[in-house]
């Protein structure tokens, strides 16, 4: 897997020249109704964004995950469905994307993951 994102990382390089991707922090969404205390895990997925592609990782299988963007005026700019029994990354191009604010959703199960992402 790490293998795998260090070999993408250097063909993005290669292919669109020195960019730098930039971490999108993802929150947990409280559950709407109290629930039991938990102890806190750690996130399975992480997001980065560059100048062409939006890009999320699982650390490990979740079975189906819906992806949603949305632009500052709440339109939804990409959404899909994957299996990640399949796949655990997502590139999403993102370069036709107007410059401005976006919020990243993206759900499995009862988990919600909320991250908000700037593009230039």
């Amino acid at each position: 897997m790490k293998r795998s994102i260090f070999i993408t990382t250097i063909l993005i390089f290669i292919s669109h020249g020195i960019v730098f991707a930039t971490d999108i922090d993802l929150r947990k969404d409280p559950p709407p109704t109290p629930v039991p205390t938990t102890p806190v895990m750690a996130l399975t997925v992480s997001a980065t964004i560059d100048a062409s592609e939006l890009a999320v990782y699982f650390e490990q299988t979740v079975a189906e995950a819906t992806i949603t963007v949305y632009d500052a005026d709440n339109n939804v700019v990409y959404q899909q469905t994957i299996d990640t029994a399949s796949s655990l990354e997502v590139h999403i191009p993102a370069d036709t994307w107007a410059n401005g604010s976006y919020t990243i959703t993206i759900m499995y199960g009862t988990t919600h993951l909320t991250g908000d992402f700037q593009t230039e």
